[in-house]
């Protein structure tokens, strides 16, 4: 997975909004926050954006689709408190359709105020291979 530095700087800034702490040790990254079920073939996370609003996480999640061919993927997001624990049940995997060379901007927000942190969980239907083959379509 691909992270630029301008991305980076964008998900620290937002944290600082949030008043999370701005150390290294503490620093926000796109990887940080998406689980990946898999390595997605043509599929990743090119921008991630969240503040709170009225008491409730706003996030924003952009998905780039790399072929141009159109993929299917599923997510969920985990809410969790300011210490880590889960604060809401989890949620139904929701499906995602991104055409071929499309950024897709998933718009997000928490279930309760008691959110003040998430994790994307992201699975791919068509993963890379972990075999010397470069086909995701390999044992077809």
């Amino acid at each position: 997975m691909k992270i630029n530095t301008a991305v980076i700087a964008g998900a620290l800034a937002s944290a600082l909004a949030l008043g999370m702490p701005a150390s290294p040790a503490h620093a926000q990254t796109i990887a940080s926050k998406i689980e990946l079920l898999g390595a997605p073939a043509s599929l990743e996370f090119t921008g991630l954006r969240m503040r709170d609003q009225n008491g409730l996480l706003n996030v924003q999640a952009e998905v780039t689709n790399r072929d141009n061919r159109p993929h299917t993927a599923y997510y969920r997001v985990k809410w969790m408190d300011e210490t880590g624990f889960q604060v809401w049940d989890d949620e139904p995997w929701k499906p995602l359709l991104i055409n071929g060379e499309q950024k897709l901007t998933l718009q997000i927000v928490s279930p309760t105020t008691k959110a003040r942190d998430f994790a994307i969980q992201f699975s791919a239907t068509i993963n890379k291979s972990l075999s010397t083959s470069d086909s995701p379509y390999m044992g077809r």
